[in-house]
């Protein structure tokens, strides 16, 4: 072979090599931030009821003893525990033997249906989060039109009287992934759940931004005090339906009822 088609050959084997490079750098990064798309009337959580993959039965798995979470990008020690989980012990600064127990099982205030799972802030001193992104794109027509309502739910506690809690967010994002608004449910407090351990349900409702095209949704479990982080979450759900039009019918009876209130105040500042 000659210098002439050497080089060619090299050069063919170097871009095929780096063709497979780059394909497999955006596959890695396609998996690692998946992208769900949006249907009307349902939930467009993907795997919000924590009911997709494995829990953690006692409650102190970190590291890479955490549980694979289908549908979120986890960071940090964001967990999915079991309901009933055994809880454990561990030896304090102090060298004595503390037992963590009284984890959420099915006697704790929550879902009807909690299922086997729920989400977990982990067993790590610090906060934790979880993420996933929704595709908007194919509902501009309604969103655009400021038809598009969403309805976000989600239960949401703690653990007896620990402060450590949650914030379960929205962030409604334009084509260039920029931050049009927000909506966002915090949990309740330890007063609220009577220094109980438990989740309760809380709810908002909104419109989505005109030129939104995705949705970042969001699970923070920030930690305050105690062995493990005690955020607890269940049930995410986060729905988008179309509010429809005001009729012309309709338009015109609000047009008269406002006509006739004012005539009537009219009428009634001409009296003597």
């Amino acid at each position: 072979m000659n210098k002439l088609n050497i080089f060619p050959f090299l050069s063919q084997k170097i871009a095929n090599k780096s063709i497979a490079l780059i394909a497999g750098i955006s596959s890695s990064i396609l998996l690692a931030s998946p992208i769900y798309a949006a249907t009307l009337g349902q939930n467009l959580i993907v795997n919000g009821d924590a009911e997709q993959g494995q829990g953690d039965t006692i409650g102190n798995a970190v590291g890479t003893d955490i549980p694979f979470i289908p549908g979120w990008v986890p960071s940090d020690s964001f967990s999915v525990l079991q309901y009933g989980a055994t809880g454990f012990e561990f030896t304090n600064a102090l060298g004595n033997i503390v037992a963590v127990s009284g984890l959420p099982d099915a006697n704790s205030s929550g879902p009807s249906v909690g299922g086997k799972n729920l989400f977990f802030g982990g067993a790590n001193r610090g906060s934790s989060s979880a993420s996933q992104l929704i595709d908007i794109a194919d509902l501009a027509s309604i969103t655009d039109a400021g038809q598009g309502a969403y309805d976000l739910s989600a239960w949401l506690g703690g653990y007896g009287t620990d402060l450590d809690n949650v914030k379960f967010s929205l962030n409604f994002l334009n084509q260039d992934g920029q931050s049009l608004n927000t909506a966002f449910l915090t949990s309740p407090t330890p007063d609220k759940r009577n220094n109980t351990t438990g989740l309760l349900f809380k709810s908002t409702k909104g419109f989505i931004p005109v030129g939104a095209r995705q949705i970042n949704v969001a699970l923070e479990m920030n930690y305050v005090r105690g062995r493990v982080n005690d955020g607890y979450a269940d049930d995410l759900s986060l729905v988008i339906t179309k509010v429809p039009e005001p009729s012309i019918s309709a338009l015109l009876l609000v047009s008269s009822s406002c006509l006739m209130v004012w005539k009537l105040r009219r009428n009634r500042q001409l009296l003597p």
